[in-house]
């Protein structure tokens, strides 16, 4: 910000607790820093607003969120924690910008998503989208960042987080500057703020000692006093405060962070190496990439996909999946590194060009070994990941492609859209009910042997509850008829029964499971997902199980 368009800092408006004929050597110097920005100046001013609001929100967070992982509270959460900040933003005249719609929208619906499934991969992944979305929105609002590139976005993330971890016990000192305005406003007259915390603080262990000396004083106040110790959970109570406190400290450290604005507005032009050194290496690495390519086509795409001889599916596909996988994530980051910090160079271009086709060749590649095994065994999550990162880098890299030739591409903004849309997506779509699905199909059955059944209903049993109305369709799940009942009412009498269980009664046991989730349900972690599930396993019978 321009030193000639800033505000007087101190201004009465900006500082209404000050007399308007506050300068720099008036009472407004014990406690005013020159470096301090504007909206610092406003957050220690409105220190009432900022600390008590970080207060109700930690309770807020605390009620939704303690020992609560995908409850119906969730994107209550996310709706109230949108809602704290942008309030924040308009006390600070910080106006919100129309295409941070996005992000608040992609926000709520992982927020949906995670009371709506019972995946814990998928829940861990949209906690983190949450947070990580929520920290690019704060920023983007609070900064023109319209010209950002990658490396200063990453720049501004790990600048943030560090800023944010410095602001970690700024409630004590902006309480302390508001109070000190306070006193020099009210001069001649009390202030009780002090003399009552000092109250406060000495009634505690006045209060405390009193009680114990009465406790063995009265038997009958101290059989009152016992029984209403032995009532409070002590361990959940510590917790709970302990939570509290930490959002309290977390949130302020954040707004805090924000108002200090100390990111550099300014997007660096980084491209000052020597390309030769680029063309040198990408040469060499697109010449060897050129030949391999060439081999995927004639052999791969075009010889139909037969097996070298003395080869397996399995030893074929793992052999050689990861490790493609790992080249393309490689070669994503190389031509990145060569776009944002070596100077222009056509031949540097070109050569880009080869790498990023040949790169589309090795997704291509990658995908169709990783199917192929999926067509020998099973599908699982991990596999279906695999694939949904493939499909993603095959965007990221078409967007890096397209911004060789194209400067003013926003390839931050677009790779951020393709990620985002794509993993709600994916949250969305309960990849475990597609798991069962195709595992349980018959045309597929067809390939497995008695230890892959085997094997394929061990990790059957172990899916969420998304894959309930599959595990437990009759007509979909061939292990499963219909006369012994497998939900709560089958459940062994004790641990020792489970242990001894057949194990072809995985039903029973993915049932158990889930009766053992939905019986911890309550109001505030109630999943649509896990209540349906549960349902259908009361609701089920099971009459034999095929090996």
């Amino acid at each position: 910000m321009n030193q000639k368009n800033q505000p007087n800092p101190y201004d009465p408006n900006i500082y209404p607790n000050y007399p308007q004929t506050a300068t720099a050597q008036g009472p407004a110097a014990a406690v005013l820093k020159p470096e301090d920005s504007i909206y610092t100046r406003r957050i220690r001013a409105q220190f009432p607003f900022f600390g008590l609001g970080s207060a109700l929100y930690a309770l807020f967070y605390t009620f939704c969120l303690y020992k609560n992982t995908s409850g119906i509270t969730y994107p209550f959460f996310v709706a109230g924690t949108l809602c704290y900040f942008f309030f924040s933003m308009k006390k600070l005249g910080v106006p919100c910008k129309k295409d941070s719609v996005f992000y608040i929208v992609s926000m709520i619906l992982m927020g949906i998503s995670n009371c709506l499934t019972g995946s814990q991969p998928i829940l861990i992944f949209n906690k983190l989208g949450i947070f990580l979305l929520a920290f690019i929105l704060m920023i983007h609002t609070f900064y023109l960042d319209k010209g950002w590139n990658l490396p200063k976005y990453l720049g501004a993330l790990g600048e943030m987080a560090g800023t944010v971890c410095a602001c970690a016990f700024r409630p004590f000192r902006d309480m302390a500057f508001y109070f000190d305005v306070e006193k020099k406003k009210k001069t001649g007259k009390k202030n009780y703020v002090v003399p009552a915390l000092i109250g406060i603080a000495v009634t505690i262990p006045v209060l405390g000692l009193m009680t114990m000396l009465l406790a063995g004083a009265d038997a009958v106040f101290s059989d009152m006093l016992e029984k209403l110790l032995r009532s409070i959970n002590f361990t959940t109570t510590l917790q709970i405060i302990f939570l509290t406190l930490f959002i309290f400290f977390c949130s302020y450290a954040v707004i805090a962070a924000l108002g200090m604005k100390n990111i550099r507005e300014n997007a660096s032009d980084l491209r000052t190496l020597e390309p030769v050194t680029a063309i040198i290496v990408t040469a060499a690495l697109s010449a060897l990439y050129l030949v391999f390519s060439l081999i995927q086509i004639l052999y791969l795409f075009i010889g139909k996909m037969q097996l070298p001889e003395g080869y397996t599916y399995s030893s074929y596909a793992r052999q050689g999946f990861f490790q493609l996988l790992a080249v393309c994530i490689l070669n994503l980051v190389i031509v990145l590194v060569c776009l944002y910090f070596f100077r222009e160079n056509l031949a540097l271009k070109i050569i880009l060009t080869v790498i990023s086709g040949c790169t589309f060749v090795m997704i291509l590649s990658s995908a169709l070994r990783m199917l192929m095994y999926i067509n020998r065994y099973n599908l699982t999550f991990l596999r279906i990941l695999v694939l949904w990162t493939l499909a993603v880098l095959f965007l990221l890299m078409t967007g890096v492609t397209a911004f060789i030739y194209i400067d003013r591409f926003p390839l931050f903004p677009y790779g951020m859209a393709v990620v985002t849309v794509f993993y709600i997506g994916l949250s969305f779509a309960h990849p475990d009910y597609w798991i069962a699905k195709y595992n349980l199909d018959p045309a597929h059955m067809s390939y497995l042997n008695e230890y892959d059944i085997n094997d394929s209903q061990r990790y059957l049993s172990r899916l969420s509850s998304d894959a309930a109305p599959i595990l437990l369709d009759e007509e979909k799940n061939p292990y499963l008829h219909g006369t012994e009942a497998v939900g709560q009412n089958a459940l062994p009498a004790n641990r020792d029964a489970a242990e001894e269980e057949p194990e072809s009664l995985w039903i029973n046991r993915y049932c158990r499971r889930i009766d053992a989730l939905s019986q911890d349900m309550h109001i505030r972690n109630f999943n649509f997902s896990v209540h349906r599930a549960a349902q259908m396993c009361e609701n089920k019978t099971v009459d034999s199980f095929v090996r």
